[in-house]
């Protein structure tokens, strides 16, 4: 407890020191999240288990949160006052969801606090900070892009050693691990979630403006996507990667020069031993498809049983178990139906779906969030990315957030020449409005 209560303090006293800039102190909890993966979430604040087990970055958001409320509460009310009916929606799925698992005691509050309350309160935050300010988006992008790199170069020594490096004791808690297990996840808490950051980031490199920095990165995270053998993400890292090459805004010989190098890359890879685990999977999936074609029969099957009310978080693995499947569900929508009922799944993705819809519809000012934001929304789809504590939701949220953040018009009197530098990237827009100003 004393563990737990040493965080709470250094939490209380960051985010008060941080009450002026309190977007940073809700990027410093993005990065806690990816740093410190909730196996290891007890290193930090001793506990495990139960609603004090929550991920310590979910601390740091709270304190954020109680700060923000104490000192400056205006741009929270203004952004919860712009997307009232968002609030209701994903106030009724918490409710829902916590009435559920006290209800059936499937212990999944933890679950409810990480995935589903405080990447909500990080989507208020960072709409918060980040409204009206490109160059404060510009900053998010950044931190994401950083992150993703790191991540990325780290899961490629972790491949060259043949061993985790890091966490390996608490990774051990997990059923998938093995002390043979050859696919690499960095800080994160299994590949799957790095092959989902690295998806979620590669859109976010074509804003870019040096085209040197842009390349390399592209580079990095495809050679981080093989590196966790995930084949839905290679394949949307690879595809991503021709977009992001083919948007950039660098003069067309170096666009084609980099498409050239970027097939040369594919075939050095496909030469080297880096992409035989991705390759035997695509060889052999061993019986993953099966498991999820199961996984719709099964809830084709069964889903009269939550049609409303579900069985409470965390109850979609056991269901799947006593059905005699494999594997989990292997879907976040499903494995939410399962827990809160079909009906409320419905009401928290829809809420989500929404807000892609309205990234796309008004035309997200920062280059390539909106298809972020629409990868972020996906990829849950194909894994319980949402179902099992990690840093996943938290990316989706941000990545929402960073779809549908507002920008205010330029001043009227702005020369062409800025405005058409500011179209380009929020922090050419940032200078340009500076020198008008």
């Amino acid at each position: 407890m004393a563990l737990l209560g040493a965080w709470l303090l250094a939490c209380t006293a960051f985010a008060w020191l941080t009450r002026r800039r309190p977007l940073e102190a809700t990027l410093t909890a993005l990065v806690v999240w990816v740093a410190v993966p909730a196996a290891a979430g007890a290193l930090v604040t001793g506990h495990s288990t139960g609603l004090l087990g929550v991920h310590p970055a979910s601390w740091l958001v709270l304190a954020v949160v109680a700060v923000r409320l104490l000192h400056a509460p205006r741009d929270l009310v203004r952004v919860v006052a712009r997307r009232v009916h968002l609030v209701i929606a994903l106030g009724l799925v918490v409710a829902v969801a916590g009435f559920t698992t006290q209800q059936h005691g499937t212990g999944g509050l933890a679950l409810l606090v990480d995935m589903v309350v405080v990447p909500a309160l990080v989507f208020v935050l960072l709409l918060a900070a980040t409204d009206d300010d490109p160059r404060a988006v510009a900053r998010v992008r950044t931190v994401v892009l950083g992150l993703a790199a790191v991540s990325a170069a780290f899961a490629l020594v972790q491949w060259a050693a043949g061993r985790t490096l890091l966490y390996e004791a608490q990774y051990a808690t997990r059923y998938w691990f093995r002390e043979d297990f050859d696919r690499w996840m960095g800080t994160l808490d299994h590949p799957l979630t790095l092959s989902m950051l690295l998806c979620v980031a590669m859109p976010l490199l074509v804003g870019l403006r040096r085209a040197s920095v842009q390349f390399a990165l592209v580079a990095l995270f495809c050679a981080g996507a093989v590196v966790t053998q995930s084949r839905t993400g290679v394949v949307v890292v690879a595809l991503l990667a021709v977009w992001v090459v083919l948007r950039s805004q660098a003069p067309a010989h170096v666009r084609l020069l980099s498409l050239c190098a970027l097939g040369g890359g594919a075939a050095a890879l496909l030469g080297s031993g880096i992409v035989a685990g991705v390759a035997a999977r695509f060889a052999d999936d061993q019986g993953s498809a099966g498991a999820r074609t199961d996984a719709f029969r099964f809830v084709a099957e069964t889903w009269h049983e939550y049609a409303v009310l579900g069985h409470g978080l965390t109850a979609s693995y056991e269901f799947a178990s006593l059905g005699g499947l494999r594997t989990s569900l292997e879907n976040s929508f499903l494995m939410y139906a399962v827990d809160i009922g079909a009906v409320f799944a419905l009401v928290y993705f829809g809420a989500q779906a929404a807000l892609v819809a309205e990234a796309w519809v008004r035309r997200a000012a920062l280059p390539g969030a909106r298809v972020s934001a629409l990868v972020a929304f996906l990829l849950p789809m194909t894994f319980n990315a949402l179902a099992a504590r990690s840093a996943a939701a938290v990316l989706l949220w941000t990545a929402l957030a960073l779809g549908v953040a507002r920008y205010a018009p330029p001043p009227p009197d702005d020369g062409p020449d800025d405005v058409a530098s500011a179209r380009r990237d929020p922090v050419d827009r940032a200078e340009a409005l500076q020198r008008v100003g």
